[in-house]
């Protein structure tokens, strides 16, 4: 029985299976037209020539997760069905190899070639008129080689820039990430040619700076900076390499350094500065914007120093007008955020002074005060003084009128009015002439002026100096000698007690 089921005549007796297992699907899976719908033709038995064609599902490939999820209805015949009509952009596959299908003339089938290789950036193309080409399905990413993966990321790139033109911020940011994420983990091999990994840097390099830009449009900071940052290990890397293969081949093709090494890595501090700034360090942004101007204005010097301006080409005219807008953009952002850190810097000072008066006290809070308070204070302090000096006045003026003998009914008008008229001539008496000289009278200058006697204002400040004791003066000292003091004893108690 054994024989028998590996003879020849019982080999189509085993499960389908056990016959996946032994031979493999097709390369090329073409689409075709059955009796039963569209259906892909997924393999194609050696052996007995039998199609097995998957019907309904004709864009996945078997081992994709879509595939995977649900049990697909298959068609097993050995009928040859034809395939469906082609359409501009089908991959399609003709008697010179599998392509792309570009242009439908008539009966003439214009196919840009994939399967053909040559030097530099050179295409094959074919013109199929005798029979129509097969369509095939697309291949899976898994399946692409790397000039397929730089080619797919070169279309979505497009793509997201017309997403990025419309204003579609979050669409243009899916797109470009997709795209740096298929030539993410390209693996080169010796089918890849130097045209295509200088494709795949400058893909890195742009889809995600762009993705970075859009993650600014929409607020989402540590993406962007990320972004970013991934288009500056890139450009290390290639500046690192300089004068070599890709190098060569980008400067070649128009990609100039001031290009590469100016205007791409300054628009990636740029926004990295803004990430910086806009997660509250200020410090950092400022440095990052420091060394984006040290990396750019070597450039605009040396476009800008070239005598005869005529003989600059279009790139270099293009990336001078670049940097040059970039450097302004620089600039003000300096400035900007320079503000910023003096602002800062001047909240954090009085959060300081506040916490200091909290925890060791003084200041009569004028400091703080309002300038509505502050004007308060000065009226009070002025009206105090006058007080105090009207009442000195008084003082003064009732021990001159004890000393003289003026009473204070006695008017100003009538005093000044006896001092114009003569004083009648009075003999002197010798006993008052002798108790003169034995007790000189005392020296005073008296005025019958209508202003009062000017005082001078004495010093509160110093007066209340003087008054100050000595727990006023050395506040501060005593209560840090307080606060030394109780933690020594705190430690000496804590020793004791472990011991």
């Amino acid at each position: 029985k054994i024989m028998n089921m590996n003879s020849s005549s019982h080999r189509y007796t085993q499960p389908p299976s056990s016959r996946q297992k032994q031979e493999p699907e097709d390369a090329d899976q073409v689409i075709v037209q059955t009796d039963f719908g569209r259906g892909l033709i997924v393999r194609t038995r050696k052996s007995d020539g039998i199609k097995e064609i998957r019907l309904g599902d004709v864009k996945s490939s078997s081992s994709s997760p879509a595939f995977r999820r649900r049990e697909p209805n298959m068609l097993y015949t050995p009928k040859d069905y034809p395939s469906v009509p082609p359409c501009i952009g089908d991959d399609v596959i003709c008697e010179y190899g599998r392509g792309v299908l570009k242009e439908i003339a008539d009966d003439k089938y214009t196919i840009e070639l994939a399967s053909w290789r040559l030097s530099g950036r050179s295409n094959v193309t074919c013109h199929v008129v005798s029979s129509p080409p097969k369509v095939v399905r697309k291949h899976a990413l898994h399946e692409m080689d790397s000039a397929e993966k730089v080619a797919l990321a070169k279309s979505q790139k497009a793509e997201a820039a017309k997403y990025f033109s419309e204003k579609d911020y979050t669409g243009a940011l899916n797109t470009y990430a997709s795209a740096v994420d298929k030539v993410r983990n390209v693996q080169h091999d010796h089918t890849s040619s130097n045209e295509v990994r200088a494709d795949l840097v400058v893909i890195m390099i742009t889809c995600s700076n762009n993705a970075a830009t859009c993650c600014i449009k929409l607020a989402k900071w540590e993406e962007a900076s990320k972004f970013a940052k991934n288009a500056l290990i890139m450009l290390d890397a290639l500046y690192g390499k300089r004068g070599m293969k890709i190098h060569t081949i980008l400067n070649c093709e128009g990609i100039i350094d001031a290009k590469l090494f100016g205007e791409w890595r300054v628009k990636s501090y740029l926004v990295v500065a803004r990430a910086c700034m806009e997660q509250g360090e200020v410090e950092d942004a400022i440095a990052i914007l420091k060394k984006a101007k040290g990396l750019g204005m070597p450039y605009i010097d040396e476009l800008s120093s070239s005598a005869d301006q005529s003989s600059r080409g279009k790139e270099e005219k293009a990336s001078l007008r670049a940097l040059t807008l970039q450097m302004k953009e620089l600039k003000r952002l300096v400035a900007e955020y320079s503000e910023k850190r003096k602002a800062a810097k001047k909240i954090e000072k009085k959060k300081a002074k506040v916490m200091a008066k909290a925890l060791f006290g003084g200041g009569d809070g004028k400091e703080n005060a309002t300038p509505d308070k502050q004007n308060n204070m000065k009226e009070r302090d002025s009206s105090e003084t006058k007080q105090h000096v009207e009442q000195v006045n008084d003082e003064q003026q009732k021990a001159f009128e004890d000393q003289t003998g003026v009473g204070s009914g006695v008017a100003t008008g009538q005093i000044a009015g006896a001092g114009t008229r003569k004083a009648p001539f009075k003999r002197k008496s010798s006993l008052k002439s002798k108790l003169e000289r034995e007790d000189p009278p005392v020296q005073q200058s008296v005025s019958f002026s209508d202003q009062p006697p000017q005082v001078k204002e004495f010093d509160r400040a110093k007066d209340d100096d003087d008054d100050e004791t000595p727990w006023q003066k050395h506040k501060e000292a005593l209560i840090l000698m307080g606060i030394a003091g109780v933690s020594v004893l705190t430690i000496v108690g804590l020793r004791r007690a472990y011991r």
